[in-house]
């Protein structure tokens, strides 16, 4: 018979053929033989069925347990009788009836006939070792919580456990402790990071803009990320979350030995720790601007509308805010807004314009920007600003300049459709003013209503016929002429052509058109037209 580990747990069933132990669901168990050729027959839901102990079956271990999970040989399943349910793994050494799966109320696992028991019992050996052994890290971690241990207390309990390096990063990648860090060589991402405080940039922007973000989606709950690439060694991340919110994540450095599948289990289980001893601490990343984001939230629902009760929570909340303000929506381009993106962009976002109104909104993120004066930054903050984008695969949208909270809830609907218009008119620019689209959107506001060709102008529709039959350029001309307030030299230096010319295609234009450049309702209505042909050309 084989045997189990006796000297293991006091509750072990001192006969070599028994092990008992904890508690564990059928479904692990059946999992364990997943990635081998296996049939099942289960009678009931796996998902609560208990697994109390394992044992190679015998005619002694009659009476059968309907918590112990029995493995047997096919040629000896008709000495079983029970009326109870049962679980059997089967060794297929012989066919087995088809009526047994039928006439008895039993859970069966079988295996080919190249399995041998021992094989079996060895699988159910490391599979019942590593339940005991989880069992007992949560103890001891549970402990640790009770003892009131800090986050490094924790890592370093951790890295106890686990035998291989930990490092813990906030939701921005910024270093808040480690454990085993200090004994690695040959990982140069490592010894930037305890170095500098934070993860260098070529990194952040693999982890958060590469394809292992695509694994983490709202449906379903990823808890731990296999990294490779820029790293030496395999690396695993553990997301430390609250509510399914990032707080931070810790990572498992497969530097000492091979990471199992139970340290997966137990970095998960340490994560869970992590994320109720920083519930305390929270405010280094969420709870601070809990209520002004709130508020800001609130605002934009439209919960709050009323003049005076704003600036009442205004001063309440402490927004000490300039007098300029603008609504900035931030989008993730090509790509999912996963919750770990989001919160990290966020953080991003708040270093760089020095602002805590930075709040995540129906998947986007939305900033409430203030500003000492009307311009909403210099050319070289928005260089910086166009930079920030492109690095992080984003576009925004800006709205028009305000001067009241109360506003800011049509002012981000400026904002937001800045980036639907960005999209529809295929812009190509990181940064969206609502300032530079208001005409196209006035217009696209009519499609409903009318036809928009209708409002194109007989003296554009002339010179587009003329210039697709003759291949002449007077609407071209004509629109830079209008843009640059009649100035006929720098019209020609704009276009690259000589002055005479320039004054020759007016004289035609004028011919043809019977145009009267003294009327302004005219010249408008021909910038008008011209932005309908443009939205034509993108529709």
């Amino acid at each position: 018979m084989y045997s189990g580990f006796a000297s293991w747990y006091n509750k072990i069933n001192l006969k070599r053929t028994k092990v008992i132990l904890m508690a564990m669901l059928l479904k692990k168990i059946i999992q364990a033989f997943d990635e081998y050729p296996i049939r099942t027959t289960i009678n009931g839901n796996s998902e609560i069925i208990e697994i109390e102990r394992y044992e190679e079956y015998s005619k002694r271990s009659q009476p059968l347990s309907a918590t112990c999970i029995y493995v047997i040989r096919a040629s000896m399943i008709a000495e079983i009788t029970s009326n109870n349910q049962i679980n059997l793994i089967i060794v297929e050494d012989q066919p087995l009836s088809p009526n047994i799966f039928k006439e008895q109320p039993f859970n069966f696992i079988i295996l080919k006939k190249d399995w041998e028991v021992a094989q079996v019992m060895a699988v159910l050996e490391k599979l019942f070792a590593d339940h005991l052994r989880i069992g007992e890290v949560s103890v001891k971690l549970l402990q640790a919580c009770q003892k009131g241990y800090s986050i490094q207390q924790l890592l370093d309990l951790g890295y106890q456990i686990l035998n291989n390096p930990l490092l813990l990063v906030d939701i921005s990648l910024c270093f808040v402790a480690h454990s085993g860090g200090n004994n690695i060589e040959n990982e140069p991402l490592w010894e930037w990071t305890l170095s500098k405080g934070y993860v260098n940039k070529e990194y952040a922007r693999s982890v958060m803009t590469e394809d292992s973000q695509s694994e983490i989606s709202e449906e379903k709950e990823v808890l731990v990320i296999w990294e490779t690439g820029l790293l030496n060694h395999r690396q695993l991340v553990g997301r430390v979350l609250k509510n399914n919110r990032p707080l931070a994540y810790l990572k498992l450095l497969e530097y000492h030995h091979p990471i199992s599948p139970c340290d997966e289990e137990i970095l998960v289980i340490l994560c869970n720790v992590l994320a109720m001893n920083m519930i305390d601490s929270s405010d280094i990343y969420h709870s601070t601007n809990a209520l002004s984001d709130t508020f800001l939230t609130a605002l934009l629902n439209q919960k709050l509308y009323d003049h005076a009760a704003i600036e009442e929570r205004e001063r309440m909340y402490g927004l000490k805010l300039y007098k300029n303000m603008f609504a900035v929506v931030i989008k993730i381009d090509n790509r999912k807004n996963t919750n770990d993106r989001l919160y990290y962009l966020k953080r991003i976002f708040q270093n760089f314009f020095n602002r805590q109104t930075v709040i995540l909104y129906n998947g986007q993120l939305v900033i409430l920007l203030d500003t000492l004066t009307e311009e909403i930054q210099n050319e070289r903050e928005m260089a910086s600003f166009q930079s920030l984008l492109e690095e992080n695969d984003c576009t925004a949208g800006v709205s028009k300049i305000f001067y009241h909270l109360y506003d800011f809830c049509e002012h981000y609907k400026q904002a937001y459709n800045a980036l639907n218009l960005g999209d529809l008119l295929k812009k190509t620019g990181r940064i969206l003013n609502y300032d530079e689209l208001i005409i196209s959107h006035m217009i696209l506001s009519f499609r409903g209503e009318t036809n928009i060709r209708n409002l194109i102008h007989p003296v554009v529709k002339t010179l587009k016929e003329l210039d697709q039959k003759k291949g002449s350029n007077f609407l071209e001309t004509l629109i830079a002429y209008i843009k640059h307030n009649q100035d006929t030299t720098v019209t020609a230096k704009i276009l690259h052509i000589h002055y005479n010319t320039l004054k020759y295609r007016i004289n035609r234009i004028t011919e043809i058109t019977n145009i009267d450049f003294s009327d302004n309702e005219t010249l408008f209505n021909i910038q008008l037209s011209v932005k309908v042909n443009e939205i034509l050309d993108c529709l």
